[in-house]
């Protein structure tokens, strides 16, 4: 099997498990919740994981991550309205999902900075004072 050249990055593993955990949570989802929040949920989720491999190409950095940054913030969202719902099948249940988001949003947010650094010109220098 050949992997590709985002498989091996840290987010792209975090993404992709929890994307796992959602589906996981979403299905002991009651009724009522399972393909409304729960299905906003799972989209979200399959999103990122998406947005994480778009923006391992260079060309398009930029771009993706601050997508990516909006939509795990919207993750967020999400998630916390599922536990004021008590969509979750119990409150650990929902304490492991929202750690995977919040260390999910760390992650996306430092390669965010550290991309917009490495595209930071070089600061302009004075004539140099050098030999005088």
């Amino acid at each position: 099997m050949v992997s590709s050249y985002y498989e091996a990055l840290p987010i792209f593993r975090a993404a992709m498990d929890l994307a796992v955990r959602i589906d996981k949570a979403v299905q002991l989802f009651p009724r009522r919740h399972k393909y409304t929040l729960g299905a906003k949920l799972r989209d979200a989720s399959e999103r990122i994981v998406v947005m994480v491999a778009r923006a391992n190409r260079r060309s398009e950095r930029a771009k993706w991550l601050e997508a990516l940054c909006n939509q795990v913030e919207d993750l967020k969202l999400l998630t916390q309205l599922g536990k004021e719902v008590q969509a979750f099948a119990s409150f650990s249940a929902f304490v492991e999902v929202m750690e995977q988001v919040v260390a999910l949003a760390r992650q996306a947010e430092g390669w965010r900075r550290s991309a917009a650094s490495q595209n930071r010109p070089e600061p302009a220098r004075g004539p140099s004072t050098e030999g005088r």
